[in-house]
């Protein structure tokens, strides 16, 4: 089961997130795992806000520390309405796709846009 964690993304601004994954305070070992992080306007849209991944290089993960970055550039949120969406992040071993967050992602409107 997934944990449940919501995100604030400040539009126009550079979004950093970075997570570690564990069981019982030892970190998974994530070689050879694969990432994806993507953003919807509502569960079951047919269209993406932003898809983050570890192909595209918006997703870093340091494997042996059981961890993930995300970053989006300031370029990129510039794009986004503001507003609320949701997303989940999955790891994939290539035979099991596992996922492991999903909440709220929320675009905060910048004044210098």
């Amino acid at each position: 089961m997934s944990a449940a964690y919501n995100l604030s993304c400040e539009q126009a601004a550079t979004f950093n997130f970075q997570f570690t994954i564990a069981n019982d305070s030892t970190p998974w070992n994530l070689t050879g795992y694969t990432a994806t992080m993507t953003v919807r306007p509502y569960a079951g849209a047919s269209t993406t806000t932003i898809v983050c991944s570890t192909t595209n290089g918006r997703i870093v993960l340091d494997a042996l520390n059981g961890r993930a970055t995300v970053t989006i550039s300031a370029a990129l949120t510039a794009d986004f309405t503001p507003g609320r969406y949701v997303y989940d992040f999955v790891f994939d071993s290539g035979s099991v796709v596992t996922r492991v967050l999903e909440g709220v992602f929320v675009v905060i409107a910048g004044v210098t846009v």
